[in-house]
């Protein structure tokens, strides 16, 4: 087990169907010098983190201690993963973002007591579609962050709103060591989501047969509360489906957001 949940949220083995193709951003380095020149690989797998599809967005940004948002140094896309390639020129905390990117279109949903399902495609569960039910379009939007600090860890960066679906931590993603609790907040346009699904994840996963990772749910304040017990690269991911907001191409959206971080000894 990666972790153990607690402020009364359910924690139970997660599938791993679910959680595929989820992005991450990955550094060379948490915590570089000042002026040092690192690289960030990001990539899609059902593995943490392991490249298997790049990740192409026209939204990659870096956000600066600050908080103001620029576009990276230099980005460069292989056939399984693109390479950011940043200095960092300031102290405290710089986060690096995907931005929301608006991925592949083409999945076909029925809504039905409140409840999206796949519907018409190989992958779809058997469900019998009401008669008269609208078949909705869809479309993927993903958000994937990741945080470097140098020197004291700072707040500005990590509070800018980046996407629909997002993960606000309570404590600072950076400096995080094993038997610390790390908390964060699930919201979908600002307000907490109650019973979010959110899966656990950690380098070497591939490795380990079985390993699925760990789901925790948010509570009735749309928080999670995580004792991290193994030290390295862990990625902590989400999803939902949405109403696409208002001029979209399509009906809805599956919202994926996810965050690497590390945890020392």
């Amino acid at each position: 087990m990666l972790a153990r949940a607690s402020l009364a949220i359910a924690a139970f083995a997660f599938a791993g169907a679910a959680a595929a193709d989820t992005a991450y951003l990955e550094p060379s380095t948490f915590s570089p010098r000042l002026d040092q020149t690192i690289t960030i690989e990001t990539s899609f797998n059902d593995y943490c983190c392991v490249p298997k599809y790049a990740v192409r967005s026209q939204a990659f940004a870096v956000i600066s201690p600050d908080g103001e948002s620029r576009v990276p140094d230099r980005i460069e896309l292989f056939s399984n993963s693109s390479i950011i390639e940043q200095k960092i020129s300031e102290s405290g905390t710089t986060r690096v973002t995907t931005g929301e990117r608006l991925g592949r279109k083409g999945g076909e949903y029925v809504l039905v007591d409140g409840q999206y399902h796949m519907v018409n495609s190989e992958d779809a569960e058997p469900f019998d579609i009401p008669e008269g039910a609208p078949i909705l379009s869809s479309q993927t939007a993903t958000v994937s962050d990741t945080y470097v600090t140098v020197g004291e860890a700072t707040w500005s960066s990590v509070h800018v709103p980046v996407g629909r679906l997002a993960m606000v931590p309570v404590q600072h993603p950076s400096g995080l060591a094993t038997g610390d609790m790390f908390e964060l907040i699930v919201t979908f346009d600002g307000a907490p989501l109650v019973g979010q699904a959110m899966v656990l994840t950690r380098s070497g996963q591939k490795e380990r047969a079985g390993d699925e990772g760990l789901e925790v749910r948010t509570d009735e304040t749309g928080r999670i509360a995580l004792e991290l017990i193994h030290p390295g690269t862990h990625l902590i991911m989400t999803r939902m489906q949405a109403l696409a907001p208002a001029g979209a191409e399509t009906d809805i959206r599956s919202y994926t957001t996810s965050l690497t971080f590390t945890v020392t000894r």
